[in-house]
């Protein structure tokens, strides 16, 4: 059994991961299953053992971590699931260029997109074909861009590689509609051009949700599906609309009451009752937080087991255990305050967004005055087949027109369209009735008009891009962009509170 030392090494460099690295790429078996973020990575210490879970797909796998190892541009964290197993499983982390020589990137798939744009548009004429990044116009080096002309209309092509993270087909159709709009203001494209992007297999179904929003006057996109670029021929396929989500097969609700409650959960409670927050995550537990950030979760039937720690890391509550997680308690509400000792702190930076959404959410009547403030609700789950989305926050006017709140903190260029997938699932949930079958937003009745959207981020963290996006969405969407104070911990103030009209070119 590994040595207190090497427990110690491996738990750091877990921590280190969450901190330092979170948006590295994750690599199990051969297969590319997305970020460290993605993978909802955690990890409890069990006696002189490391019990290690992540999200494989659409399950959750558990091992205990055997070793971890540096590898060319990254780790390997060694897993094993029972003592038995002779030869450990490798997870690989990667945030280097090493260990990446053998993945296929969108450039490898220009032969047969060339093949296959000969055969779809005979005669066509390829302007051109890159896949540099330009910071200046936020086009990023993840995707092939190709700008055909056939037969007088132009047609651009985004394809992702094979081994492209699942999260970055999130912001393809961002990066066409910038790549797009650029083109157009240097009067290289003629409207409406069609948008072509080009996923992997199974992979198409956000892409083919947010598409659906878009002014069919300013672009026409089509989502296509590809297989293994080795087959012959090579034919991508159209994408398909996903199907319906349906509760207890694809989804679950969040829990609204009554809370379960126990000694254990009541003796956490009573270590800042006027700072801790308690919020239902599904039947499976209870987060804990402290201004947004979670640094417990209450689990069992009875809400009778406790495990703390931040990020990934769990401890499980025992007597032993109590007096860390008092500290951690403390530790918290000292580094977690608007003049915080240490802004680097792990718990001053951690989770910001989430530390924005509490602020908002304890001052919903002077911040948003037109809101139901008894109806607001934050991290509500919304479905798109299986796969599954949180709003920020959730809410209701006085009429029962639902508005969607999506929060940053730092620059975005997704915002736009992160916030209309989003919209999108509540619109489907609410003509389906689904909010009020749950309880939701007792007291309100709901109409079925169209949810308006609040984009929201500190005055000066609005990407450049956002508007340029907005351009492009249906005209009759109701957008409001809304600035907060920069020193919004010091308290949240509203500077600017604009409609944006979409689907207007300037």
């Amino acid at each position: 059994m590994p040595g207190p030392a090497h427990l110690r090494r491996n738990r750091v460099l877990l921590e280190w991961i969450c901190l330092q690295q979170p948006d590295a790429e994750v690599h199990w078996k051969g297969q590319v299953l997305g970020s460290w973020e993605k993978i909802e990575a955690r990890w409890r210490i069990t006696g002189q053992r490391i019990r290690f879970w992540f999200r494989l797909q659409d399950r959750q796998k558990v091992a205990w971590v055997s070793s971890i190892q540096s590898c060319s541009g990254g780790l390997r964290i060694l897993l094993k699931e029972h003592h038995r197993q002779a030869v450990p499983d490798e997870l690989e982390i990667h945030w280097g260029d090493g260990g990446r020589d053998q993945a296929r990137g969108p450039s490898d798939l220009w032969p047969c997109i060339r093949q296959w744009i000969r055969s779809e548009m005979p005669g066509c004429l390829v302007l051109s074909v890159e896949r540099r990044s330009d910071r200046a116009r936020t086009l990023s080096g993840r995707f092939l861009r190709v700008h055909v002309r056939d037969r007088g209309n132009d047609c651009l092509i985004v394809a992702a590689g094979v081994d492209a993270p699942a999260e970055l087909e999130g912001s393809m159709l961002t990066q066409g509609l910038l790549w797009l709009d650029w083109l157009r203001r240097r009067t290289r494209v003629r409207q409406p051009a069609t948008l072509f992007l080009l996923v992997p297999e199974g992979r198409a179904t956000v892409l083919y949700h947010r598409s659906r929003f878009l002014n069919d006057e300013r672009v026409r996109p089509v989502i296509w599906e590809y297989g293994d670029p080795s087959d012959q021929p090579w034919q991508p396929r159209l994408a398909s609309a996903p199907p319906a989500p349906e509760e207890h097969r694809d989804f679950k609700w969040p829990l609204l009451g009554p809370f379960r409650w126990s000694a254990p959960l009541a003796r956490v409670l009573d270590l800042a009752p006027r700072s801790i927050r308690r919020h239902p995550r599904f039947q499976e537990y209870d987060s804990l937080r402290i201004l947004g950030l979670e640094f417990a979760r209450v689990l069992g039937v009875h809400r009778d087991r406790v495990c703390f720690g931040l990020g990934a890391q769990e401890t499980e509550l025992s007597e032993e255990t109590f007096e860390n997680l008092h500290a951690l308690v403390n530790q918290i509400l000292f580094f977690r305050r608007p003049d915080s000792p240490d802004s680097h702190h792990p718990c001053y930076r951690l989770q910001s967004e989430r530390w924005l959404e509490c602020l908002i959410l304890e001052d919903v009547p002077r911040l948003f005055p037109e809101l139901v403030p008894q109806a607001v609700y934050s991290q509500i789950p919304v479905y798109l087949g299986k796969e599954p989305g949180r709003v920020d926050i959730l809410g209701t006017d006085r009429e029962g027109t639902l508005v969607v709140m999506e929060l940053k903190v730092s620059e975005n260029p997704d915002l736009p369209l992160q916030c209309l997938d989003y919209w999108g699932r509540v619109t489907d949930h609410n003509l389906r009735g689904d909010f009020e079958r749950r309880g939701y937003f007792a007291g309100v009745r709901l109409n079925r008009r169209k949810p308006k959207i609040y984009l929201v981020a500190p005055v000066f963290s609005f990407h450049d891009s956002t508007e340029r996006v907005l351009r492009y969405l249906e005209s009759d969407l109701e957008v409001w962009k809304i600035a907060v104070n920069e020193d919004w911990r010091n308290g949240v103030r509203i500077l600017a509170h604009r409609r944006v009209k979409c689907g207007e070119l300037p």
